[in-house]
C-alpha cells in the first residue's frame, strides 16, 4: 500500500483506542469527551466506520506468529541444532574405535631365489581408552553447555524480536492517533475557511483571519504527509521484521505484568558459556593415559621366502595384546600457560554475569516505575482532555459570536487536538512500557499476549 492511499486504511486500526480503556467508568467518559457540540462524531465512531471497509487486518498475536519466521531467529535455531550435533559427537569419542585393513603388495626384486612374488595381508585393530584424564566426560560436558547457550541464546533473541515488533506495533497507533486529529484538524480548518471567506467577501473580517486559516490548513497538510511517512515506516519495520504483509492493525492490549525478576535469558546463556569454560580448562590436565589394544593379523598370501626354511617362523595368523602409558614429562609449562589463559576468560565472564545480573536488577526497578507513571500520565492526559474540549467549545461559541480574537480561537483549536493525540499516545506507551517490563524482568512476552 502507497502512502498517498494510507490514510484510510490508517484510521481503521484505531477504532478501538477508546473501546479497551483501563476502566468501564473512563472509557465512557473518554468516548464522550470526543463528541464535539457541533454534532461531529467521535474517533472511536470515525474508526469503526471506516474498519468495517478493510478485510486484511491483523492483531498483535498475528504479527508475533510471523515473527518466528524471522531470519535472524533461523540463524540462532540453526546454530543451535549444530551445537546440538557438536554434543552428539562428542559422545562418540567413549566408543572404542575398530579398524579393518586389507594389504596387497607386489615385490619384485634381483635375486635368483625370489624374483617376483605377491603377499596379502589382513588386519583387525582394535583400541580402548581406558583413562585419559577424564578428557572424554569434560569435553562432552562442554559441548552440553555450549548446546544450552546456544538455546537460551536462541530464545532471548525471540524475546528481543518480539519487543521490537511491539515497540512498533504500538508506535504505529501513535502515529495513527496524530493522524486523525491532524486530519480533523484540517477538516475545521477548512470549514473555517469557507466560513470566513464569505464573511471577507461581504467585507465583516479583514484578510489576517483568513490568511491565517489557511497558513494553519497548509501546516497542518504538511504534518500530515509527515505523519504518514512515519507510518509507512512502522508499516515496513513490522514486516521486515515478521515476514508478514498486511493492509491494517487492530490494536490489542497486553495483559498487566506480574511485578517479578526471573533469570532472562542472556543470563542463562552466559552461565552457560561459563560452565563451557570451566570444562574446557579441566579436559587440560597432567594425568598419564592408558590404552589398550588387540591386533589380530592374517597372511592370506605369505612371501614367497616363508615357504621355504623360515616357514614355520612366519605363522599364518598372529594376535597381539598390550597396554599402552603415555605421560607427556616436558608438555606441563604449556598447559599451564594454556588453563591461565582459560581461566582469565572466565573470570572475565563471571564479572561480566554479575554487572548484568545488577543491570537487570536495575531495569527491573525502572520499568516498574515507568509503567507506574504511564498509568498516572493515562489519568493527566485525560483530564487535560476534558478541559481543552470544554475550553474548546466555549471559546468557539465566543469566536462565532466574534466576542474573541482570532489568535485566541487558534489555540484552543490546536489545543484540543493535541490533547487528543497526546492521551491516545498515552495509551499506547502504557501498554508499551508493560511490554518493556516483561522483557527486562526475564518474562516471556507471549505469556502476557492473548
Amino acid at each position: 500500500m502507497r502512502v498517498s492511499g494510507l490514510l484510510i486504511l490508517a484510521f481503521l486500526p484505531l477504532w478501538s483506542l477508546f473501546a479497551n480503556d483501563l476502566d468501564v467508568k473512563n472509557k465512557q467518559q473518554s468516548m464522550d469527551l470526543s463528541i464535539q457540540s457541533d454534532g461531529n462524531p467521535s474517533i472511536s465512531s470515525e474508526m469503526e466506520k471506516f474498519r468495517k471497509n478493510v478485510g486484511n487486518a491483523i492483531g498483535l498475536i498475528e504479527l508475533l506468529k510471523g515473527a518466528d519466521s524471522n531470519y535472524s531467529l533461523q540463524s540462532k535455531a540453526l546454530s543451535m541444532q549444530q551445537a546440538k550435533k557438536n554434543h552428539t559427537i562428542a559422545k562418540a569419542t567413549f566408543l572404542p574405535r575398530f579398524d579393518l585393513d586389507y594389504t596387497f603388495q607386489n615385490n619384485n626384486r634381483d635375486t635368483e631365489t625370489y624374483k617376483n612374488y605377491n603377499t596379502q595381508v589382513a588386519n583387525a585393530k582394535f583400541n580402548l581408552d581406558v583413562f585419559n584424564g577424564f578428557n572424554t566426560i569434560n569435553t562432552i560436558r562442554e559441548k552440553s553447555a555450549t548446546y544450552r547457550s546456544s538455546v537460551a541464546d536462541m530464545e532471548y533473541t525471540r524475546q528481543n524480536i518480539y519487543l521490537q515488533v511491539i515497540q512498533q506495533y504500538y508506535q504505529y497507533f501513535d502515529n495513527v492517533s496524530q493522524l486523525v486529529s491532524l486530519q480533523r484538524k484540517l477538516d475545521q480548518i477548512n470549514s473555517d475557511i469557507q466560513r470566513v471567506s464569505k464573511l471577507y467577501d461581504q467585507g465583516l473580517t479583514t484578510i489576517d483571519d483568513l490568511e491565517s486559516l489557511k497558513a494553519q490548513g497548509s501546516l497542518s497538510e504538511y504534518q500530515i504527509a509527515d505523519i504518514k511517512l512515519s507510518i509507512e515506516q512502522n508499516k515496513l519495520m513490522l514486516e521486515y521484521l515478521t515476514n508478514k504483509n498486511f493492509d491494517a492493525l487492530k490494536r490489542i492490549e497486553i495483559s498487566n505484568p506480574i511485578y517479578e525478576i526471573k533469570e532472562r535469558q542472556d543470563l542463562i546463556s552466559l552461565k552457560e558459556q561459563i560452565r563451557a569454560q570451566i570444562y574446557q580448562n579441566k579436559q587440560l590436565n597432567y594425568y598419564p593415559s592408558v590404552a589398550i589394544f588387540d591386533t589380530w593379523t592374517y597372511n592370506i598370501q605369505k612371501p614367497a621366502y616363508a615357504y621355504g626354511g623360515f616357514g614355520q617362523l612366519y605363522p599364518t595368523e598372529q594376535n597381539t595384546v598390550g597396554v599402552t602409558v603415555t605421560l607427556k614429562v616436558f608438555d606441563d609449562i604449556g598447559l599451564t600457560l594454556q588453563k591461565q589463559y582459560l581461566k582469565l576468560g572466565q573470570l572475565a565472564n563471571e564479572k561480566n554475569l554479575l554487572y548484568k545480573e545488577l543491570e537487570q536488577k536495575k531495569d527491573e526497578k525502572l520499568y516498574r516505575k515507568s509503567l507506574e507513571i504511564a498509568k498516572a500520565k493515562i489519568a493527566s492526559s485525560e483530564a487535560s482532555l476534558k478541559s481543552a474540549n470544554i475550553s474548546y467549545q466555549n471559546i468557539k461559541k465566543k469566536y462565532d459570536a466574534q466576542l474573541i480574537n482570532f489568535t485566541d480561537y487558534l489555540q484552543a483549536l490546536s489545543t484540543k487536538f493535541d490533547a487528543e493525540a497526546t492521551y491516545n499516545q498515552s495509551l499506547n506507551n502504557y501498554e508499551l512500557q508493560k511490554a518493556n517490563y516483561i522483557f527486562y524482568s526475564g518474562q516471556k512476552l507471549q505469556d502476557y499476549i492473548k
